[in-house]
């Protein structure tokens, strides 16, 4: 049976895609969860229209991430931990920084956008990456300093 699929399926196919599945498939699977629909010139034209959207709207998440990117660089977070002497009785990681970039910036920071090799456990003022997307990165300063008392 020939549908056209209105998502991406690991291993079938992608959004647009005609596909030739058995029938049980698309009929128990595909067709039921509205992951596909039959092949017919209106499910073509449809599919076309779910595509020309999925794009906007892409583009327009890209557009906000690099416009959230240009905000962040070049600016700076500070981040109070208990410490002893210049050790951190625990470490600072990427969620503490994209918390605390959110709070202080108003800036949504994803956790999975905050590049580091590993978590800082030492006071300091290190500069940490943050890449939203493919051409979407700002460089900010964390000032990790030892919590007053």
């Amino acid at each position: 049976m020939k549908v056209i699929l209105r998502e991406d399926v690991d291993k079938l196919g992608k959004l647009g895609e005609v596909v030739d599945v058995r029938a049980g498939y698309a009929r128990n699977y595909l067709l039921p969860r509205q992951v596909a629909l039959k092949l017919t010139a209106d499910a073509e034209k449809q599919i076309e229209a779910e595509r020309k959207r999925r794009t906007v709207r892409e583009q327009k998440k890209l557009e906000d991430m690099k416009h959230a990117a240009e905000l962040l660089n070049g600016r700076s977070v500070t981040i109070s931990a208990k410490a002893q002497e210049e050790k951190l009785y625990g470490s600072i990681g990427a969620e503490e920084i994209a918390k605390a970039l959110t709070e202080e910036h108003k800036v949504f920071v994803p956790a999975s956008a905050v590049v580091l090799e590993a978590p800082f456990k030492t006071l300091g003022t290190p500069d940490v990456t943050i890449r939203f997307a493919e051409g979407a990165e700002a460089v900010v300063k964390v000032w990790i300093v030892a919590e007053s008392e």
